[in-house]
């Protein structure tokens, strides 16, 4: 299992400051561009930091908790906000509420989330990436962020539905963002260590595995155990989860696989019509995430 907590990614060339609030069943990041020497005020004035961190320190509330952005006191100068030698402007926040109105597939096992940035520096509602990505099967990071034009700043990895302060999160910024309401960071990563693949991502997740021997008689069936395993360090990962299954040959009799407690199950695979030497590969996957595993079924 990952390390789960508040995790800084510092050295990644991000010209903005934030602020983070992590609660069990919400997270919020504020945005602030950094000011130039000699500002004197924002497009909407200005604001000491002791007044709007009052204001940040309690959760937006749109009456449903959907997820808005909320840009009250947009472009607003706070020129004595911690971090920065000149203040910065504050662009807003935006917030990932746990009992928020939202679709069945986004909080859920095996997510991705993300609160980023758009082409002008103000947050975006949070979304996620799994989810929104489904349908093209867009798996690298870099290529996601490219299609939808934004920038990453605070990233939510989920590969088990979890309160949100139990869950490794990522913040990208030059220098610690300001904690909120006792919000703490559990690491701190130079971003030069991190490998540029977009793959990031899939070191705190896990995946399926055959654990028998994969072989099923021409014409017969036979039953396929598999297991889930942390790809970080192969280890169990004991978890109940519903998975999709499809194959390119023979015959699924169900097309539902779900684990019990310990990680563990298996599915059924007819070789209907095919004969020795042949193949049957079987994806399984999640609610919106393609081919968690892929399992080589050979006929015999």
């Amino acid at each position: 299992m990952n390390d789960v907590g508040l995790f800084s990614i510092y050295n990644c060339g991000v010209p903005l400051h934030y602020a983070v609030d992590i609660k069990p069943d919400y997270a919020g990041l504020a945005v602030f561009e950094v000011a130039a020497q000699g500002t004197m005020s924002g497009m909407a004035g200005v604001m000491p930091w002791a007044d709007l961190r009052s204001y940040l320190e309690t959760p937006p509330s749109f009456g449903n908790n959907a997820g808005f952005v909320d840009m009250a006191y947009d472009e607003v100068l706070i020129p004595d906000l911690p971090g920065l030698a000149h203040g910065g402007i504050y662009k807003g926040r935006s917030y990932i509420f746990e009992a928020g109105m939202r679709g069945a597939d986004e909080i859920v096992d095996f997510s991705l989330i993300d609160i980023a940035l758009g082409q002008n520096g103000r947050p975006l509602p949070w979304r996620n990436r799994f989810a929104q990505s489904a349908r093209e099967k867009v798996d690298l990071s870099f290529r996601h962020r490219a299609r939808a034009q934004i920038a990453n700043a605070l990233v939510l990895f989920m590969p088990i539905k979890a309160p949100f302060d139990q869950v490794r999160i990522e913040v990208l910024c030059e220098q610690d963002p300001i904690l909120l309401n006792g919000t703490v960071i559990a690491g701190r990563i130079d971003d030069a260590l991190i490998p540029k693949d977009g793959q990031w991502f899939k070191q705190f997740y896990f995946h399926a595995v055959a654990t028998g021997v994969v072989t099923v008689p021409a014409g017969g069936r036979a039953e396929v155990p598999i297991a889930l395993t942390w790809n970080g360090d192969g280890a169990l990962c004991s978890h109940t989860i519903t998975l999709k299954l499809e194959s390119d040959a023979g015959y699924l009799p169900k097309r539902r696989l779900t684990t019990g407690p310990n990680g563990t199950g298996s599915f059924v695979v007819d070789a209907l019509g095919l004969a020795a030497s042949d193949r049957i590969a079987v994806k399984l996957n999640t609610e919106h995430y393609t081919a968690i595993g892929k399992i080589v079924v050979e006929v015999v």
